[in-house]
């Protein structure tokens, strides 16, 4: 018995993947374009609270959900070097020459914190944890910068320890947040 031969539209395939990059350029300009709107609003929203890290809040929130919505493998990444693009250009006023590198940590640490337990990567508590473990790197890595070249930090000037909590807590709430607003917004599938 012979085997049907259903006959492939040529046109049809030759279209399918060509939507399917367009989608994902799309994808990774959106992502890039949410780490600079984050960035943009860090610089902006500077109230003086003298909380180290308070803006990881609204940072993390704008960061982890459009990372969680995106579906990407590295998403974070991609919004975290949005944001050290903006600072690249000299936005925002900041003059911690080494602002760039530690939102690209950032990003990095999210990603491989969030890619290394798939059991417990879709719990909010979990995202919540690695937001807040990325985000408390700057304080660490400023300290160490500190250490190692003699700059001084302003907000180092009462220890390491008092930056690290406050970034570690805010860090944590606006991740959470994140994955609780997308978990709600987002119908599982």
């Amino acid at each position: 018995m012979k085997k049907p031969i259903t006959p492939v539209l040529q046109k049809s395939i030759s279209s399918i993947f060509p939507d399917k990059r367009v989608q994902t350029l799309a994808g990774i300009i959106v992502l890039f374009l949410v780490g600079m709107m984050a960035m943009l609003l860090h610089a902006k929203l500077r109230v003086p609270l003298h909380l180290p890290g308070k803006q990881g809040l609204l940072f993390m929130f704008l960061i982890v959900s459009s990372s969680l919505m995106s579906g990407f493998r590295f998403s974070t990444l991609i919004a975290t070097t949005g944001s050290a693009a903006l600072l690249l250009t000299g936005f925002g006023g900041f003059s911690d020459p080494f602002m760039p590198v530690y939102y690209v940590v950032l990003g990095v640490m999210m990603d491989l914190l969030l890619d290394s337990s798939s059991s417990s990567s879709g719990k909010a508590w979990f995202i919540g944890l690695a937001g807040a473990l990325s985000f408390s790197v700057i304080p660490l890595s400023r300290a160490l910068i500190a250490f190692l070249t003699g700059l001084p930090f302003p907000s180092l000037l009462n220890g390491v320890a008092y930056p690290w909590l406050t970034h570690l807590l805010f860090g944590f709430l606006g991740s959470y947040l994140a994955a609780l607003a997308v978990k709600s917004a987002v119908p599982e599938k």
